[in-house]
This record gives C-alpha cells, structure tokens and sequence, in this order.
C-alpha cells in the first residue's frame, strides 16, 4: 500500500523550482532596498568609536542585549561582506554562500538593532542556504542565456517539477509568521480596541514637524490627522477598533487562502492591501519587509499555476 502523502503533497529534494528562483530575486530586491536605506542613514558608522554612535552607546549599555561587540575594522568587513552577500543573491550567483552570509548578518543586525522585520529577512534566506539551482531562473546567467527579454520574464518550467523541502520551509514559516502575529493581535486588548493604532498615529503626528523632510515617515493629509490621529484619544480609538479587528481576520486567513490555487487570488489581493497599509504607515522601514512578505505569495502557487501568470503579465 502506497503512502498517500507524497501525492498530496509532493515535497521532495532541494531543487529550486520556478517559485524558488522568482522568490529570490523577490527576496534580493528587498534586501537592496534595505542596505542602501541603512547605509544613506549612516549604519556604516554605527560601531565607530571615536565619535561613538547612539546606536553603539546604547547597545553596550543594554543589559538584554547579546554582545556580539566587534571592533570598527571588523564591523567595516562585515559590512562590506554583507553588501556582496546582497547583490549575489539578488544575481543569484554563489547563492547558498551568500544567504548564509546574509542570514548572519541579519541576526547579528538583530542583537544591536532589535527589528522584527531584520530577523524576518535573514530568516527568509535561510532556505536558500540548502536550496540547490536558484539561479537556474530569473538569474544573471539566465538573463545573458535568454534568447530575448520575453523569455528571460516569462519563463516556462520543467516538466513535472514539484515543490522542494526548503520552499516548503519557506511556506510553513509564513503560516507561523501571520498566523502567531494574528494571535498576538487577538490577545492584545490595547490592540483589538483600537488604542495601538491610536497612539501610532498620534505619535507620528506629534513628531512630523520636529524631522527633517528626508527623515520623515509621515505623509498622511490634515484631514486624516485631525480625525484618526490627533483628536480626543478615545475617539480616535474607537474609529481604529473595525480596521484593527480586520488587521486580525486577516492575517489568520491570508495563508489559507493562499495554500489553495482556487483562493490564493483573493489571498494575494488581501495580502497586497493589508501590507500596503501598513507600509503607508512606516515606509521607509517596511518597504523591505512588505516586499518579501508579498514576494513568498508566489511559494504558494504551483508551478504551472505562476508560469502562466508570469506569460499573462508579459
């Protein structure tokens, strides 16, 4: 008697498929994004001694970090090492060196500098790490093989190719991530009341005119402001309850509707409007993380399913 579970699940090998490459170049376009936000704001000097930055003065100071204190030299190769690690992933060269380079980087970035969204890109390299021919698609050996730059867009794959162990990886983690982060919302009262949001916007409203223009992360009109950010706090709450209870819904829903070809259109749809709203909220620092948040949807589709989608963009 055959076990059934292959064939309703064929996970098998580590062999990127068509989802696996796009991904990565997906995943690399986010990681460009954020090195070259981080560099325009000064993270090159961040373990600079002599002047010793905020960033470094606070992180030897705080008593919850793990210490991972590097000198400035060292700090400047990692650095550098990590901008390399990038654009190979992003070229899809070297790949599984350079998303383990790229995930040590991001977990180091995290003792210092605590973001969710930084261990969220270094986790999503890491099935890149075990993946084997993720540049065999959307690649800079693809592009100089390609007949035309149709082809190189639109590629068709292999027949028969499946799902391989480290996109299923990918898939599971996205389970975790909506859903503990739909969890976390529901149990949060502050949250589920609207007061999260409340105080957000209130606070972003407060310090707009105390930033310079570059630095600013605040673009919302009077109106919005006067009726959703600065009026009487239990107000403004109470108009954030429904879009913070739809916030949940959601996130819980976002990854069945995704693990099915008949639903994941309404998936995707809902994904790109929840991660666009958020993003309005924060651009500069969630650019990155909406981006491949929104670029995994694709590790749900099968094979087929993306090829035609990719000819039916072109």
């Amino acid at each position: 008697m055959h076990d059934p579970l292959p064939a309703a699940f064929p996970v098998h090998g580590s062999a990127a498929g068509l989802s696996m490459c796009l991904f990565r170049l997906i995943l690399g376009s986010a990681l460009l994004w954020k090195i070259v936000a981080d560099h325009v704001y000064g993270m090159a000097r961040y373990f600079d001694l002599s002047p010793k930055s905020l960033v470094r003065w606070r992180y030897e100071r705080d008593e919850m970090a793990v210490k991972v204190l590097l000198s400035p030299a060292a700090f400047r190769v990692f650095y550098a090492a990590r901008a390399v690690a990038v654009l190979a992933v992003f070229a899809g060269v070297l790949t599984p060196l350079a998303a383990g380079v790229v995930a040590a980087w991001c977990v180091f970035e995290f003792t210092f500098d605590r973001k969710f969204n930084t261990l969220f890109l270094g986790m999503m390299s890491v099935p890149f790490v075990f993946a084997t021919g993720t540049g065999t698609w959307f690649s800079l050996q693809s592009l100089l093989d390609a007949p035309s730059l149709s082809a190189f867009a639109a590629p068709s794959p292999a027949p028969g190719g499946g799902v391989s162990w480290p996109q299923a990886a990918a898939v599971v983690l996205m389970f975790q991530v909506y859903w503990s982060s739909a969890l976390y919302k529901a149990r949060s009262r502050q949250f589920t009341s609207g007061d999260t949001l409340q105080k957000v916007f209130a606070q972003l409203a407060s310090l707009r005119e105390e930033l310079p223009d570059r630095q600013r992360e605040y673009f919302f009109p009077g109106w919005f402001t006067r009726r959703f950010a600065t009026a009487e706090s239990s107000l403004v709450a109470r108009r954030w309850r429904i879009p913070s209870l739809v916030t949940v819904g959601v996130e819980a829903a976002l990854p069945v509707l995704l693990v099915f070809p008949a639903t994941w259109w309404v998936g995707a749809l809902l994904g790109v409007l929840m991660h666009g709203a958020f993003t309005a909220m924060l651009p500069k620092r969630l650019v990155p993380f909406s981006l491949a948040s929104l670029g995994t949807y694709v590790l749900f589709l099968p094979e087929h399913d993306l090829a035609t989608l990719m000819r039916g963009l072109t």
